[in-house]
C-alpha cells in the first residue's frame, strides 16, 4: 500500500503544468504554471518583472494546484500551500535553469526561477482529503 507522501510525489512527479495563486492587494490572481520539483520542493521560472513575481515580493505565499486533468476528472490531485524561497545551492540552480531553458524565453526582461517550499500539501479525490505538513 502507497504511503501519503509516495501518493503525492507520484502526482507531483507526473503533473508538471497546473495553477498558482498570488496575492495583489488582498485580491487573487491564478495562472498556469509550469513546474518541476526535487521531492516536495517545486520550482518554476518566469519573468523577473512579472506580476507574480511583485505578488510574491509582497507575500510570499502561494496556492498550487496539480494533478487535475480534462482527460480524468476522478483522479486524484494536490492542493498545495507554499512560499517563496530563495535558491542557494548553485548546482540545483544550475540544474533547474537548464530545464526551463529550452522551454522559455522571453524578451520581456531576465527570467528568474521560483523556489517553492511547500507547507502543506492536501492530497484530493483519493478518499477522505489527506494533509501532509512540512
Amino acid at each position: 500500500m502507497e504511503t501519503l507522501k509516495e501518493k503525492i510525489l507520484s502526482i507531483i512527479n507526473k503533473h508538471n503544468i497546473g495553477t498558482m495563486a498570488t496575492l495583489k492587494v488582498r485580491q487573487p490572481y491564478v495562472r498556469y504554471m509550469t513546474f518541476t520539483n526535487e521531492d516536495f520542493v517545486l520550482y518554476t521560472t518566469t519573468t523577473e518583472e512579472s506580476q507574480k513575481v511583485m505578488d510574491l515580493q509582497e507575500n510570499p505565499y502561494t496556492h498550487i494546484l496539480l494533478g487535475y486533468t480534462k482527460e480524468d476528472m476522478d483522479a486524484p490531485y494536490v492542493e498545495i500551500t507554499a512560499k517563496l524561497s530563495e535558491i542557494k545551492d548553485d548546482t540545483l540552480k544550475l540544474k533547474i535553469t537548464n530545464f526551463f531553458k529550452d522551454m522559455f524565453t522571453s524578451e520581456d526582461g531576465d527570467m528568474i526561477t521560483l523556489q517553492l517550499e511547500p507547507i502543506t500539501i492536501k492530497l484530493m479525490n483519493d478518499g477522505e482529503p489527506q494533509i501532509l505538513n512540512f
